[in-house]
């Protein structure tokens, strides 16, 4: 009886239900990484092989016109690609430089702070997979507190006008591996306050703001759900990809293209363009929704 006059029950609860979120919340982002870099890896092993297809096709002489119109096109994206990557490397060294010395970690740009929190790997997958701020500005482009800032109002899916996250959000994807975030409320949190009406009213504003929380967590699971289901998404379509590109170029032999026979010269067109669609595919970018 006494718990319910003083809402106690109510508060614990709420509580319970909140650290009930925050495991789902953990177990998500967990899964949210472990795509991300998968991705990042197929991806790297994907550059590679366009790399070895263009390879093939400048084997072959007296190709047409749009074979070499092409292969530029190809090995314009993959220097994108590794274009990226090597933003990444730098921020992953000044971090290490930071860690070491007395530099704060805020002075640490959006990519810096990626890669101090969440590890180079998944950092590169972020970048590569998402890499465009919530205000439509390459984070890569950004330097400081900008970029620091664009980069957790992205994370957090959208800035705050747009009706995201905003920063707080952010802050709590980046925190993954850190001490900052949402973290199970602690056994004292379940213990109701005193006794009378002082109490009631007060465990009930406790049980509130609690619930409040919640449903942040929540709301923050449904977006990396959605997300992490778009990067799977992204992962299975290179993979298939990446079989095409294999399979015509096993048929397309190092030779003069004019002597080709017409079903041969069809699948040298079919690798060339392939080729070039998986090399575009390595540096296609998913969209944070921010109404997620």
């Amino acid at each position: 009886m006494e718990c319910v006059l003083f809402n106690s029950k109510l508060r614990k609860r709420a509580v319970e239900g909140f650290n009930e979120a925050v495991e789902r919340y953990v177990a998500s982002t967990g899964k949210f990484e472990t795509a991300v870099g998968a991705l990042y890896s197929l991806r790297v092993g994907a550059a590679q092989q366009v790399r070895a297809i263009s390879d093939h096709i400048n084997m072959l002489t007296n190709v047409p016109r749009e074979f070499k119109v092409s292969l530029e096109r190809t090995t314009a994206e993959i220097r994108s690609f590794e274009g990226k990557q090597s933003e990444i490397k730098r921020a992953a060294a000044q971090a290490k430089r930071n860690a070491k010395g007395s530099a704060a970690g805020a002075s640490l740009g959006a990519l810096g702070v990626a890669v101090a929190t969440m590890g180079p790997t998944v950092a590169m997958g972020v970048a590569t997979t998402f890499g465009v701020a919530s205000t439509g500005t390459a984070i890569a482009s950004l330097s400081g507190a900008a970029a620091t800032s664009a980069a957790l109002a992205w994370l957090g899916g959208g800035t705050l006008v747009a009706g995201g996250g905003g920063m707080a959000a952010g802050t709590a994807l980046l925190a993954l591996a850190g001490p900052v975030g949402w973290t199970i409320a602690a056994g004292a949190a379940l213990v109701s306050i005193g006794v009378g009406a002082a109490a009631a009213v007060e465990n009930k504003k406790a049980a509130d703001d609690v619930n409040k929380e919640r449903l942040d967590v929540e709301a923050a699971i449904r977006r990396f759900d959605q997300t992490t289901a778009e990067v799977d998404a992204l992962l299975d379509l290179t993979v298939t990809q990446m079989e095409q590109v294999a399979g015509l170029s096993s048929q397309v032999p190092t030779a003069d293209y004019q002597s080709f026979s017409d079903d041969e010269k069809r699948l040298a067109a079919a690798l060339v363009n392939t080729n070039l669609a998986l090399a575009r595919l390595i540096n296609k970018e998913i969209a944070v929704d921010a109404e997620a």
